[in-house]
């Protein structure tokens, strides 16, 4: 006895081979998609680890034999006192300039989320900052601290204040750029912390003001623990950006007045394309990256300490 397929049976067995030559095809449209990101991926990976192999070198411009050193150029780096005013230079600019951004962003957020006049008034320039070129920010500062004919020092002298020397004395040069950093992007700040604000439900505050709180202790107890998380997210991002900071720093002082504010990024450049030692200047860019990974870990550490608090 034999049993015949029904109709159905024969349709669908038919459709198998449609369906997976159809599945093969969208198969292949999704690595299509994804095979330039790879790319780019790889070709990033590349970069970085020949970054790390010139590290081991002694590559230098015009030597035609490049032999490996091995950590000879760390070594020779950690016994000098340049290398260890970069590291304090990098440290001091990168957070001092997070703290202050993130302590006007949140003035600025707070701002944004009344109704008063100046609020309307700046939400629609906040952001012009932030989409200027970092070396025209550098160059347009440099312009107004100039200690003769800049425009900050006829300003502070319409109120008695004597000339400042801004970027030309070492000893208010960083205090200058952190001025600068701060004005190019406490706007990134502002905006992140203000979407956190507008996020917190209306009953939340409603239910405090029944409860007694006023103004001050509803931002300190209610809102403030609740935009944590936005200023420490927005803090990662400003952080690893400010740790590699390069642009402004050379735009505006090239590292000096002596090496005051020669931080690493700055003084890889200067080693590797002014002293043409491009081991060593790769080096001093690998001991910056591990800085930036070791301050990224952490803060996103905090981060999440904070986000499982707040939930």
């Amino acid at each position: 006895m034999t049993l015949q397929p029904t109709a159905g049976q024969l349709a669908s067995s038919k459709d198998e081979p449609v369906k997976s030559a159809g599945e093969w095809r969208l198969d292949w449209w999704s690595i299509a998609a994804v095979v330039p990101a790879i790319v780019v991926l790889l070709g990033f990976l590349f970069l970085f680890f020949y970054g790390i192999f010139q590290s081991l070198t002694d590559l230098r411009f015009g030597r035609p034999l490049v032999h490996l050193v091995g950590f000879n150029n760390y070594a020779a780096l950690i016994k000098t006192e340049d290398f260890w005013s970069s590291v304090r230079a990098t440290l001091g600019y990168a957070g001092l300039a997070v703290l202050v951004e993130a302590i006007f962003g949140l003035a600025l957020a707070k701002l944004f989320a009344t109704e008063v006049f100046l609020a309307r008034l700046m939400r629609p320039v906040i952001l012009l900052p932030l989409v200027l070129p970092p070396m025209s920010v550098a160059l347009m500062w440099t312009t107004m601290m100039d200690p003769q004919n800049g425009i900050l020092n006829y300003l502070l002298s319409l109120v008695g204040i004597s000339r400042f020397a801004w970027i030309s004395d070492p000893t208010t040069a960083m205090f200058s750029l952190v001025l600068i950093d701060v004005w190019t992007y406490t706007p990134f700040f502002a905006l992140i912390i203000f979407a956190g604000l507008q996020g917190i439900n209306d009953e939340v505050r409603e239910a405090a003001r029944v409860n007694g709180a006023k103004g001050w202790a509803t931002f300190r107890y209610i809102e403030l623990p609740l935009v944590a998380p936005y200023i420490l997210i927005a803090a990662v991002f400003r952080l690893i950006e400010s740790l590699n900071q390069f642009d402004i720093i050379f735009g505006t002082t090239q590292g000096g007045p002596g090496d005051s504010t020669a931080v690493l990024s700055v003084r890889a450049y200067i080693v590797a394309f002014q002293n043409l030692a491009f081991g060593r200047g790769a080096a001093l860019m690998v001991i910056n990256w591990l800085i930036v990974l070791v301050g990224a870990f952490a803060m996103v550490k905090l981060w999440r300490f904070v986000r499982q608090r707040v939930s």
